[in-house]
């Protein structure tokens, strides 16, 4: 690379990391806003009532029918689309029908499947409570708990930081730093404050890889998560978020450590494709642990085993790591070297492995309809990355599996209702046949141009003969950060 490029390169980084500190400097300032208009007051249910006005039914939003249609539907089929959200947060009976906001979020999310005709109403009733908790007492936990549900099932990023601060004031943060502490006394509240929070830190590695993360020092807290792991209040949830913690945190991890300039850099430098099999390396390992050391209980909910909740998470984070070659590769410049290709292909086969494993999933594809907004991430980052990896290298990949894939991605999204983003994926599709000279044909669609069997296509470590589902769950290894 000659000197007008290095110097072009160290500009775009050095803007890059003006942006982020502006925004980081946003997200502080909005947290400072936040704690100076709202008084700290003790943490009391003060969003549950015993009153007419917390009530949707008395308030005539949903009829006594609709709220039981509702909340039915919500506890069949939404309580488990979250993996690291304690599947037992939801109070039973009438007590969850008395807290204003954790039941309109209830009969929000399952209005999309079963009420359409509900759901804007009800999203307009839930904004509405929630710029009343900008104002009074703290929020309680189940407010925020429900705040997190919120956020995560409508998409709405910018909530998150909001979220973070309440949680902050609630001292969520601290009940982790105690966790494991032979001289603080464990309750089950305290233990539960502090799952709160390791969820939280969950949503945003998952959410935030590519984006300044809303809790200040996030990454100080993963650690803890294996005393959650030991605490005699600990339930099956708790294993998801130690698993969810461990595989992200390897990604944070080689993000802080890369060095965006040495990406452009050909052929790719040696410390850098050493961090990228080193990251590689211990994703394998951590989805060879789930798979045949983990006792099923902690993989799953209340089903069998379904090695697609944590196929999705694994081929996501393996897009993402290799991902960080397509850096530095244009397409009309110099074909990118063989470790950078190396890579890329990873990359590109766990691409059509998140989108296959998706739309073989019966589960995932009956419920995109309404879990658009949070399973459609890992599907919308995929087929964003088939796009721009054909655009950038096509002459040096195998992508005989790409229009079969995207084939199905749309045809998931058709039958999710999300019509204009299938036309706009068929629409890219037919660029990439144009540029590739591909004539999409029904078998092309269909098959693409290999006739080996799927699970031959990719790389998984998976060793069904060696699993060993009686034995006690392992201690996680959470990579100490910094």
């Amino acid at each position: 690379m000659n000197a007008g490029g290095n110097d072009k390169v160290t500009l775009l980084e050095q803007r890059l990391d003006s942006v982020e500190s502006e925004l980081r400097a946003e997200i502080q300032a909005l947290q400072r806003t936040i704690e100076l208009v709202r008084p700290v007051i003790p943490s009391k249910v003060v969003q549950e009532s015993n009153g007419d006005d917390s009530d949707l039914v008395s308030r005539h939003i949903v009829t006594e029918e609709q709220w039981h249609d509702l909340r039915t539907f919500f506890d069949e089929n939404c309580t488990s689309v979250i993996a690291f959200m304690d599947d037992q947060l939801y109070p039973a009976g009438d007590t969850v029908r008395r807290h204003v906001l954790l039941s309109t979020v209830i009969c929000l999310v399952a209005s999309r499947a079963i009420m359409p005709e509900k759901y804007q109403l009800l999203l307009e009733e839930a904004d509405d409570i929630v710029k009343r908790t900008f104002q009074g007492p703290t929020p309680d936990l189940s407010t925020t708990k429900a705040l997190m549900l919120l956020t995560a099932w409508t998409g709405r990023s910018r909530l998150w930081g909001y979220v973070a601060s309440i949680a902050a004031e609630l001292k969520l943060n601290t009940a982790v730093l105690q966790l494991g502490d032979n001289t603080v006394h464990q309750t089950e509240e305290s233990v539960d404050h502090a799952r709160t929070w390791l969820s939280l830190c969950c949503f945003d590695l998952a959410i935030n890889l590519n984006r300044p993360f809303v809790i200040n020092r996030m990454r100080d807290y993963l650690p803890y998560v294996k005393n959650l792991l030991v605490s005699p209040f600990t339930r099956p949830v708790d294993h998801r978020i130690a698993a969810y913690v461990e595989s992200f945190a390897i990604a944070a991890d080689t993000k802080a450590q890369l060095q965006t300039t040495k990406l452009h850099v050909t052929p790719l430098p040696q410390d850098v494709t050493s961090l990228l099999d080193n990251a590689n390396g211990k994703i394998d390992r951590w989805f060879y642990d789930i798979n045949n050391t983990i006792n099923p209980l902690y993989q799953t909910f209340h089903g069998r085993q379904d090695r697609n909740r944590f196929l999705v998470p694994y081929s996501f984070l393996k897009i993402y790591i290799n991902g960080f070659a397509l850096y530095g590769t244009i397409s009309d410049s110099n074909p990118p070297d063989l470790k950078r290709r190396k890579y890329l292909q990873q990359a590109l086969d766990n691409a059509i492995l998140v989108i296959k494993t998706q739309y073989d999933s019966h589960a995932l594809r009956k419920g995109l309809r309404y879990t658009m907004d949070y399973s459609g991430i890992t599907s919308y980052y995929a087929i964003n990355f088939l796009f721009k990896a054909m655009n950038a290298a096509h002459h040096y990949l195998n992508y005989s599996m790409v229009f079969p894939t995207l084939n199905q991605a749309a045809e998931m999204f058709e039958q999710a209702g999300a019509v204009e983003a299938a036309i706009d994926i068929r629409r890219e599709q037919d660029k990439l046949a144009l540029l590739t000279n591909t004539v999409l044909s029904p078998e092309v669609l269909e098959h693409g141009n290999l006739d080996k069997d799927a699970n031959a296509l990719f790389d998984i470590p998976s060793f069904w003969d060696e699993a060993n589902w009686d034995d006690a769950f392992p201690e996680m290894n959470v990579y100490t950060l910094d």
